[in-house]
Parts: structure tokens; sequence; C-alpha cells
């Protein structure tokens, strides 16, 4: 099919997109020198006597309504028309480049929860303004959600659905995508922009998951789903996400409107609440069975020498307490005391005991070997006065550890990584860049045998994403992996790369 050259007074000068309703071209204003996005509406239904000026006037009606929505996170529309003699129309829209949030999910991309949270403020921003207006869109799926090249997300095609129906009902059609359909735009019952909600919510449901919650072999199979059957709760499906996540998905997709949220933003605090959560808890959750890096250079300010402190600090107080001059009645009195004190703090300081400590130049990590998931559990042993002690660190063997060799490149100027094995800390390290790309490289120790390698990258509030891959190591196996940072979808790649040249991908 040839280009056409112009569309009304719009110069054409390429074919960015084609849809089920149209074909997306960038073209120029001539009146005003500015670029547009230029999308033809092939309207697939005939009009019938009498019908055409009624289409016309509700069709400029919808296009005036959603033209009035200036909003930072919605794509204005300057202008509608019609394209030629058969019928067809097309929409004048704001200009803006980036990648829609549909092409990110099919490559297998997912944004971090902290950005998942940002673009769902905005969007539930841009939904609220829309439906204050007297506009709910109909259509919310990720296709019609752009990221421009800051991250800012963007709606499309507000009121295209509408206008694509031409204000005109008709028996057996309805406009949507069936995945991200709402129960009563299914059943074609009255809407409002609770329904733009609900298929908001099945957008962070795949932003959470990675999958949708509503699949089926055809329209019919999808739709019996949106109507009757409550997706799995996102935990089930990522274990990272605490209940939280859970309840407000159930709220969202709820089945009756009225069972949901009053504005999308009641949504979004709640949603920003759980991250804060999510985050607070991810950053405590360090299990307490690696040494830190003072610790391991034998810094004095760890728990034991903090228990001398603390008897050094109650000594002279305990002796002003209960006598002065040295008499046996006072001296019994303090060296009881100083008794119970061990006693009381043997389970910690025994826990957190420096037997296991690397030495010399052994790097962090090579301490433990987490107990796999079927393992049991050693029983405790007994400390003094029948104290239960938790044990100590594996320590592995240092010739048959394999080796991890992990190389990020990045353009922080600043920030921090983190690594943890099967949830347990490996390293913790400040990034400093500059302004090219910067390479941070380490080589870590780890236990032969099958583990979940996980990688979180810091950088201010920017930036904040985790990853895990999985991966085998032999004894005195080196495996390579490769950390890159997505500049479009912010978020991790991790690639395993072996001796072998073989790769495996997350």
């Amino acid at each position: 099919m040839v280009m056409p050259k112009t569309i009304g007074r719009y110069e054409i000068l390429e074919e960015v997109g084609r849809g089920s309703m149209g074909v997306v071209y960038r073209a120029r204003d001539p009146r005003i020198g500015r670029p547009v996005a230029l999308k033809t509406i092939a309207f697939s239904f005939p009009l019938g006597p009498g019908e055409e000026e009624e289409f016309l006037q509700r069709f400029y009606h919808e296009a005036q309504v959603a033209g009035r929505l200036n909003h930072p996170n919605i794509v204005t529309i300057y202008d509608v028309g019609e394209k030629g003699a058969g019928g067809d129309a097309y929409i004048a829209m704001e200009f803006v480049t980036g990648t829609n949030l549909h092409e990110l999910l099919a490559g297998g991309g997912r944004l971090p929860l902290l950005q998942v949270a940002d673009v769902m403020e905005k969007l539930a921003q841009a939904l609220d303004f829309a439906h204050e207006n007297g506009v709910v869109h109909r259509d919310i799926k990720p296709a019609n959600i752009l990221l421009t090249e800051s991250g800012q997300p963007k709606v499309l095609d507000f009121g295209i659905a509408r206008l694509a129906a031409g204000g005109l009902t008709r028996p057996g059609k309805f406009f949507g995508t069936p995945n991200y359909m709402s129960p009563e735009q299914v059943v074609g019952a009255e809407i409002d922009g609770r329904t733009d909600q609900f298929s908001l919510g099945i957008i962070l449901y795949q932003l959470l998951t990675g999958e949708k919650p509503f699949v089926g072999d055809s329209v019919t199979a999808i739709s019996y789903q949106v109507v009757n059957v409550d997706p799995p709760p996102p935990s089930k499906l990522n274990p990272a996400l605490r209940p939280p996540f859970d309840r407000i998905i159930r709220k969202t997709l709820a089945k009756n409107a009225s069972d949901r949220y009053a504005r999308c933003q009641d949504l979004t605090n709640d949603l920003k609440a759980a991250v804060t959560e999510w985050r607070d808890s991810s950053e405590q959750s360090t299990p307490p069975t690696l040494v830190s890096r003072d610790q391991a250079r034998g810094d004095s300010t760890g728990p034991t020498a903090a228990g001398v402190r603390g008897i050094t600090f109650l000594a002279p107080r305990l002796s002003r307490l209960f006598g002065s001059g040295g008499t046996p009645l006072g001296l019994g009195w303090i060296a009881f005391l100083i008794c119970l004190v061990l006693l009381a703090s043997a389970p910690f300081l025994l826990y957190r005991s420096p037997g296991g400590r690397a030495t010399g130049s052994q790097p962090l990590g090579l301490l433990t070997a987490p107990a796999s998931a079927g393992s049991r559990a050693a029983p405790p042993a007994t400390g003094l006065a029948g104290l239960a002690v938790a044990p100590g660190p594996t320590v592995v063997d240092p010739a048959q550890a394999g080796r991890l060799r992990l190389t990020l490149v990045h353009r922080f100027s600043s920030g921090r990584i983190e690594v943890r094995l099967d949830g347990a800390s490996l390293l913790g390290e400040r990034l400093k860049g500059g302004s090219g790309k910067s390479r941070f490289v380490r080589t870590l120790p780890v236990p032969p045998g099958s583990h979940r390698v996980e990688v979180r990258v810091i950088s201010g509030h920017n930036f904040d994403d985790v990853e895990g891959i999985q991966g085998d190591f032999r004894p005195r196996e080196q495996k390579s992996l490769q950390v890159t940072v997505s500049t479009i979808g912010k978020r991790l790649k991790l690639r395993f790369e072996t001796p072998e040249g073989g790769t495996s991908h997350r």
C-alpha cells in the first residue's frame, strides 16, 4: 500500500505504527510547523440511512471532549477530520518519542518495583483527571501507555474506543482489548472511571508478576474469566511480594465496580505504602550469618567488643551502687551481676562469634553454605547453663569453592551494589563512576551446587532494582555474570557466561 503524501492539511513523513483500527504516521502541521502523530481510524461497520450526520456530530463531540484533556501524562489531541470519501477519520495528536509498555513487556522486560509505583501513580493521576472531566478511556492497555525517554508515562488514545464506536450503540459489539476489559464492559453494562481502574489493575498485576491475570484461547474464554474467575494472588507468582500487594490487586480487580477503589489515586496510595513496607523489609532482611567487612578485618566494634565495653561500663557503677572499698560483699554482688550479664548475652555473642571469620585475604561470603530447602536443620548446641546456642556458619573448603566473576557496566556517578546467594549476603559495596560508562568487577567465592544469585543496584531515588538468576557451580569452576542496566526500562539484566561459551539469561 502506497503511503499518502498528505492527509487533510498534514504532510505525511513516515509510517510509525499499524494497528487494528488504522495506521499511525509521523506528520507535520504546515500551519504551525510542529510534528504530530496522525492516527487514521477505519470504521469497519456500515452506516445506515440517516446515520451519517448523527455519526459525524457524535464523533466530533467526543474528539472535542477528549481534546480538552490537558495533562502532563496524557497525549494531547490537537485535531480531528475526515480522511476521505471512504468515511475513515483521522486524529492529530502530540508526537512523543519513547517505547510503549506492550513492547517492553513483550520483550521480557520488567520495571523495578519503585518505578512501577511511580508509573502507576502518574497514570492514576491522568485517569482521575480525565474522569473528573467526564472522559472514560475504555481501552487502557500496555500498548496505550508510552514511556518517554525520561521514563515518564503518557496515556495514548484517550477516547479512541469511543470514537471508533462513533457513540452509536450496536448489538453484539464492544470496544476494548479482551485481556484488559472490565466485567461491565464484557456484559455491556454502564461504565464509569472504575472501568479504567480495573484495566489499570490488570497492568499492575502484569508488572508485578510478568503474567496476565486473564488468559485463554479465545475471546469467549478470556471474557468468561474476566466476569467469573479471580486470578491467583500476585504473591503466588512472585514470592518476593508481601500480602498488601495481594489486597490491592483483589480490590482493584473486584468483579463489582462498587467494591473497587473510589479513585485511581486511592489505589496508588496503597501501592506506595506497600512498596515502602517491602523496601524497608528488604533492606533489613539480611541474615546475621555473615560477618560484615569491618568484622572480617578484626574491627573492635563487633558484638564481643560491645559486650566487653558494656561490662567495663557497668563495673564502676555497680561498685558505687553496692559499696566501695573492695568489701567482700560489694565485690560478690558485682561478680554475681556480671555473670548474669554474660549468661544473658551468651546466645547472641556466640551466634555472632568470630570463630568462623575469614582470615587474611579470604573473600567475604566463603563462610556459609545456606542449607537447601529440603535439608534438615541441625539441633541447636547447648552453651553455658544449658542455654541454646545457634549453630555457627558452615565453613566451605576454599579448594573446592567455585568463583563468580561479576561485571557491572553502568553510568551512575554514585550508588551501591548488593549481591546475595540463596538469600544470604555475599557482597555490599559502593559504586563510583564518571561521565561515561564505568565497570565494576569483583570475583566472589561460591560453594559448589545450584544457587540463586540476586543482584541489587541502587542509585539515589532514580534507580533501585533487584534481579535474580539461577546457576550451577562446579568445584573450582568460574562463572562470569554480566550485569547491565537498561536505560529505557530502568532495570537490571543478568547473563551468565561460562568458559565453554554457554549463556543463560534473565
